[in-house]
């Protein structure tokens, strides 16, 4: 055989690794994009319509004016807060 044909158990290893990792990606992302798009409650997200502690949500990095959140379904009060905060930088 040829030195340029052998495959060593290293190279093995390598091409097994990446087909197995692009593989795994293939089939976690379509999840996670879906996951993405999909809102907490505001139950779950602990969301109050008055402000905690000077936070509130239009100053939060999840804000989307007139009145939602990126986080949490529903209409969302501007002066609200839940416990996903993000203060806006």
């Amino acid at each position: 055989m040829h030195e340029k044909s052998k495959v060593t158990r290293r190279v093995f290893c390598r091409n097994a690794a990446t087909i197995t990792g692009v593989a795994m990606a293939a089939g976690v992302i379509p999840i996670r994009e879906a996951l993405a798009q999909q809102k907490l409650s505001k139950a779950d997200m602990k969301y109050q319509d008055t402000p905690k502690d000077g936070q509130q949500c239009d100053a939060c990095v999840y804000w989307q004016p007139p009145k939602a959140c990126g986080l949490v379904a529903g209409d969302i009060a501007p002066s609200g807060w839940c416990a996903a905060f993000n203060k806006k930088k």
